[in-house]
């Protein structure tokens, strides 16, 4: 009895459970009804709800036109390209094959015809997924909610908020309720936006494809409908792996969705994206609309192509014109063997199957004052390659960076007349290095600056450099505006390191200007439609060197284009009475050639090359392939444009006469054809005669002639010394004198 007792005590009575029960239960239902209340007025909250003529009007639809594209003006105001023209062809969808209209609907909405605009199934999964993955990324958007948000953009943003869906759940919704399922998938496949500035499946076809949508293949078909989901990043121009891969992902939906058979969309896998060439192939300075078109959507975002802006640039049409000619005139010129035998593959005229074995070519031309691009040709041929070559590249420079070199130098006040090689010239700390370059200048043969660089000497390039220190030549670049990595070794002084062609063309722009670095800027302004200005360059500019660096380095390249390597710019027709300055550069094995210079108002570049470095020619130079294409393009430029005046000495030069071998002070026994005129930073100037020709040297009859003079004189016999050295005149330089 006592057992059963015990038994019973340990168990609590059924009455005592109940209160605790309902407790629970109450509990539960009143946070059931919080939640419920709040999500109530949180969904009451984000409803969308407006008044007025604000309203988005579905009826609205039945004469929607997508935004008005971007156009771009060169710098005489001219239109140059729409950034997305004539973009939207409307077809009714009787005339879309069921195999496109299929694609879209296996991708995008497979339940399009069973449901009111809004798909809760798929709803329902994708809430399920979000909250397992604890993201956003799995989205529900039927056709009807996706025709909403294209046509509508002011009420639903882009950004993934609860208010922008269900502003598209209640426009979804009117438009089934104004609409037939056949219009509104019609109003879809002609208005939703596929990349480009295109809209619909037309537009798109033709643009991507150059055909009408009519005859669009599976796997064409399958290719249009892999955009909708990211515009930009599935772009098959510019993410082509991405495409095909998403775009046999879609083949596989089109099967299990009866729009094709499983055979059909394996055959279409096999196939390549097989895409038509680029509309700007098409239009004018297709290059230069590229690198407009790139900056416009950095700026103001994807969708910069068709929100009607008025792009205002400084292209110069006509140096555009003549710069794409004569580099594929060049180009086609080497194919041909005219330079010399050429292994590569030929690519002008017909089908090319392999466009990275084609030989290439680049073109820029700045304004030398405030770095506007007058010219840009990025490539030979746009349709062919769209990878340009002057924004986009990484090539050595070759001896093209040589100027940067010698710049450094003269900052630090080693004069012109400074021997560099030959017989009895020490190399310094350059022969401690044991770098040796290969050199086609003679050891025998006395080199000072200016003889170096008119005959692109690398030995005394690394003499030169080792003085000057590899630390400082790499900080001279970084000042001038090359950013990509060079690194403080000696073959840095002979071009080794990659440089952006543009940069290296833009850091000559300091030696044209009197010593001030510029930054490139393709434009100007940008207005809206209604011309407000949105945006407007600055003209960047800041001191990287005195203007007396400048000028003398200046004078260097002088002598290479009249008398040096670069003499191939006054060969091919650009005369003398136009100041010029340059280098030319050819890198290893001959896999580049280069020629950069600079008049007092335009710097510009030429390259050759091929995408996969590998031999031009035997022969290959910068002086003979491309100084001839730049000669060509300037002589052109300056037909249709006024002279400039030549570059003059700064204030704060010395001009001394100097004998051309010895670098010391000209006396009078020197022949006149070793004297010349070079200038000097104070400080660095000769102090001592010529040693050849000293005062009282020569034959019997030079020494019967001054005696004769002596006699009639009736002077002293003493030598009469050359006057000193004299500032030259010209008018005070505008230029600091300071960096």
């Amino acid at each position: 009895m006592a057992r059963k007792n015990s038994r019973s005590r340990g168990r609590k009575p059924a009455a005592a459970k109940r209160p605790r029960l309902r407790l629970a239960l109450r509990i539960l239902g009143i946070l059931c009804i919080v939640g419920l209340a709040a999500g109530a007025a949180g969904l009451a909250y984000l409803w969308p709800r407006c008044s007025g003529a604000d309203c988005p009007s579905v009826a609205a639809l039945r004469e929607y036109t997508p935004p008005q594209a971007s156009r771009i003006f060169d710098g005489r105001r001219q239109l140059v390209a729409h950034l997305a023209p004539e973009r939207r062809i409307v077809v009714p969808l009787d005339r879309i094959p069921a195999h496109v209209s299929g694609a879209f609907l296996a991708v995008e909405d497979k339940r399009f015809y069973r449901h009111h605009g809004v798909d809760y199934r798929r709803f329902f999964g994708a809430v399920a997924r979000n909250v397992k993955d604890l993201s956003w990324s799995q989205g529900f958007s039927t056709v009807t909610m996706q025709l909403a948000r294209n046509v509508f953009p002011q009420h639903l943003k882009r950004e993934k908020t609860i208010k922008r869906k269900a502003w598209e759940v209640v426009l979804a919704r009117d438009i089934e309720d104004a609409f037939s399922k056949d219009q509104i998938l019609e109003m879809y496949l002609n208005q939703i936006y596929l990349g480009g500035g295109m809209h619909g499946v037309e537009a798109a076809a033709q643009g991507y494809f150059g055909k009408s949508a009519t005859r669009l293949t599976n796997a064409q078909a399958a290719t249009l409908a892999t955009i909708p989901r990211n515009p930009s990043h599935y772009d098959p121009r510019r993410n082509p792996a991405g495409v095909l891969a998403r775009r046999n992902l879609v083949l596989g939906m089109m099967a299990s969705s009866g729009v094709i058979t499983a055979e059909e969309a394996e055959e279409a896998k096999a196939e390549p994206l097989g895409l038509a060439p680029p509309a700007e192939a098409r239009g004018r300075a297709p290059y230069f609309v590229a690198a407009v078109r790139r900056e416009l959507r950095e700026r103001f975002g994807a969708d910069a192509d068709q929100m009607g802006l008025r792009v205002y640039t400084s292209l110069d049409p006509e140096l555009q014109r003549n710069a794409e000619q004569a580099l594929v005139a060049q180009i086609r010129a080497v194919e041909r063997g005219t330079h010399g035998r050429f292994r590569g593959t030929s690519c002008a005229g017909g089908a090319v199957s392999n466009p990275d074995r084609c030989l290439q070519g680049m073109f820029v031309a700045l304004d030398a004052d405030d770095g506007d691009v007058l010219a840009l040709v990025g490539g030979r041929d746009y349709a062919l390659s769209q990878f340009d070559r002057v924004t986009q590249a990484k090539r050595q420079a070759g001896s093209a960076f040589k100027p940067i070199v010698y710049s450094a130098a003269l900052a630090r006040g080693i004069p012109i007349t400074e021997p560099l090689i030959g017989p009895g010239v020490s190399g310094g700390a350059a022969d401690s290095l044991g770098y040796y370059p290969a050199d086609h200048v003679s050891d025998t043969v006395t080199m000072d600056m200016r003889g170096a660089l008119r005959t692109s000497s690398n030995r005394a390039a690394v003499v030169l450099g080792t003085r000057v220190g590899a630390t400082n030549v790499v900080a001279q670049a970084r000042e001038l505006g090359i950013t990509t990595p060079v690194k403080a070794y000696p073959s840095t002084f002979l071009g080794a390191a990659d440089v952006i062609p543009i940069e290296l063309v833009a850091a000559y722009a300091p030696f044209a200007n009197g010593g001030a670095a510029v930054k490139p800027r393709l434009i100007r302004r940008v207005e809206d439609a209604n011309g407000r200005v949105l945006y407007e360059a600055r003209r960047e500019r800041r001191y990287v060197m005195s203007p007396s660096v400048a000028f003398l380095t200046t004078s260097l390249m002088r002598d290479v284009v009249d008398h040096g390597t670069g003499s191939g710019v006054r060969q091919a027709g650009l005369p003398y009475s136009i100041p010029a300055a340059g280098k030319t550069g050819t890198t290893n094995e001959a896999a580049d050639v280069w020629f950069v210079g600079a008049t007092p108002d335009v710097v510009a570049g030429v390259w050759l090359g091929f995408d996969r470095p590998q031999r031009i020619l035997s022969n290959a130079s910068g002086g003979g392939l491309a100084a001839p294409v730049w000669g060509k393009v300037m002589a052109g430029y300056y037909q249709s444009h006024t002279a400039p005046a030549g570059w003059n000495p700064p204030a704060g030069l010395l001009e001394v006469n100097v004998d051309r071998h010895t670098g010391k002070l000209a006396t009078a026994a020197c022949p006149g054809s070793d004297v010349r005129t070079e200038y000097f930073i104070p400080g660095s100037e000769p102090t001592e005669y010529c040693p050849v020709h000293p005062e009282g040297a020569g034959g019997w009859f030079d020494r019967t002639l001054r005696g004769i003079g002596d006699w009639l004189g009736g002077g002293s016999t003493e030598p009469v010394p050359p006057p000193p050295p004299r500032k030259p005149k010209q008018p005070r330089s505008t230029y600091p004198e300071t960096h």
